[in-house]
């Protein structure tokens, strides 16, 4: 699935600066994938349960971070 190319894409890059991940959830499935890195949480979905979840709503409040400049 598409999801499962692009969260491997992610763990591969995090992991060559050094980054490994607290926990992922939902890879071999590849409907919703989840990669906990502590501070930041991944999440990628098919587009049915992004859409169902909605989670742009849920955090719809919370600041911005660019992350451009970190």
């Amino acid at each position: 699935m598409h999801t499962q190319a692009i969260a491997d894409e992610i763990l591969k890059n995090l992991k060559e600066k050094g980054e490994l991940p607290l926990n992922v959830e939902g890879l071999s499935e590849g409907r919703w994938i989840v990669l906990d890195y502590g501070d930041v949480m991944v999440n990628l979905f098919i587009p049915e349960l992004r859409e169902y979840y909605n989670l742009e709503w849920l955090w719809a409040d919370a600041p911005r971070v660019n992350l451009e400049e970190n």
